[in-house]
């Protein structure tokens, strides 16, 4: 109740303030001196927006691109090579004093909100109420504060969004790939803390996503059965990642696969990516990290629900060697029923195309002794 009434307070003062000074456009600048982006939700949402990031890039090649991010995730734009400086954000009013006194002083040209937490749209119009450029879809009852408000893409790959915000700040075409680069020092950590197995063929397994979603994650069975497949047929290291609420299964899966590296909430983020630079391929269902795949270039098998389908969040660049295993759409199917339907991904199906990623990797099948 109290959240609901400090909206309430912030959305009725706020509705007032753009009566005496309203958010109206400036013309677009053809060459800007500072964007300040914002992108402050989870881990896949950072990923998505770096596309948008990279066609804003492309756009204006000499403007120095601030991206301001939740404080547990900026990670993902402090290994962007598109981005100059990347600034912490939270819903502590220390964070928002900050932002207010640093970009009302050095007040950025365009300000762009991607994948963001409405209550951030009050702070980017206090920064620049001239040129505020945000999705509708985003932005909740803070919509009339937009300079430019773009109203929701039609159907297709969810890069779409960030994207069709790019553009209307000026953006490139080219909002398709997402990036994330490890740092050298990175990759040499993780090779001496892995030193015995990791410049070895290995396979990544990531053990499923969140709970809030579970109805995306592969049964514990299926995995047991595949990775007992692939080390029955293939020389390779098994490698089991995933965070706190997927312990329990990679937990089963190391007691069934005797012999996996169960890796499950003992790597940071930045590790994670390293693993996926190094490796041969993951298999994910609908997870961070499968974006993560996309994103460093690993090529990944993604297991994916029809209701998450692989048109919405399948890969976009088909030369990194990706493949998507969907599962089919019953007639009738209801929200309802999407809970263990993922059972119905066909082993066939899964083998197949992880041999398919695994040649094209120079591996090919081999009895281990």
């Amino acid at each position: 109740m109290w959240k609901r009434f400090i909206q309430f307070i912030t959305v009725t003062l706020f509705r007032v303030l753009s009566r005496f000074f309203p958010p109206v456009a400036n013309p677009l600048p053809k060459e800007p001196r500072l964007i300040l982006i914002f992108s402050t939700a989870g881990i896949g949402d950072a990923l998505f927006d770096t596309a948008a990031v990279r066609s804003l890039r492309i756009a204006y090649p000499h403007a120095r691109i601030i991206v301001c991010a939740h404080r547990k995730r900026r990670t993902v734009f402090l290994h962007d090579p598109d981005v100059d400086e990347v600034v912490p954000y939270g819903k502590s009013p220390v964070y928002t004093f900050r932002l207010l006194r640093r970009f009302r002083r050095d007040r950025p040209d365009l300000v762009v909100l991607l994948n963001i937490n409405p209550e951030v749209v009050p702070i980017a119009y206090c920064i620049n109420r001239r040129a505020l450029f945000g999705g509708e879809w985003r932005c909740g009852d803070y919509a009339y504060l937009l300079t430019h408000v773009i109203p929701e893409p039609k159907e297709g790959h969810i890069l779409r969004l960030g994207k069709a915000i790019a553009r209307k700040a000026g953006g490139a075409e080219q909002a398709e790939e997402m990036v994330y680069r490890a740092s050298d020092a990175e990759v040499t950590a993780m090779k001496k803390r892995f030193s015995e197995w990791i410049d070895k063929p290995f396979v990544v397994f990531q053990t499923g996503g969140g709970r809030s979603r579970s109805w995306r994650d592969w049964p514990t069975k299926s995995y047991i059965r595949n990775i007992t497949w692939l080390r029955k047929n293939y020389d390779v290291k098994i490698v089991l990642t995933g965070g706190w609420d997927n312990e329990k299964v990679a937990a089963e899966i190391e007691a069934a696969c005797l012999g996996v590296v169960n890796l499950c909430s003992k790597t940071s983020l930045e590790e994670t990516a390293v693993l996926l630079k190094e490796a041969r391929m993951l298999v994910s269902t609908d997870t961070g990290v499968l974006f993560m795949a996309y994103a460093t270039g690993c090529p990944a098998l993604a297991i994916l629900h029809h209701a998450s389908p692989g048109a919405l969040i399948g890969p976009t660049n088909r030369k990194a060697g990706h493949e998507v295993v969907e599962l089919f759409k019953h007639e009738g199917a209801t929200t309802g029923q999407l809970y263990g339907e993922m059972e119905g991904i066909r082993d066939e199906d899964v083998r197949a195309a992880i041999a398919r990623i695994l040649q094209r990797r120079g591996l090919t099948p081999c009895k281990v002794a």
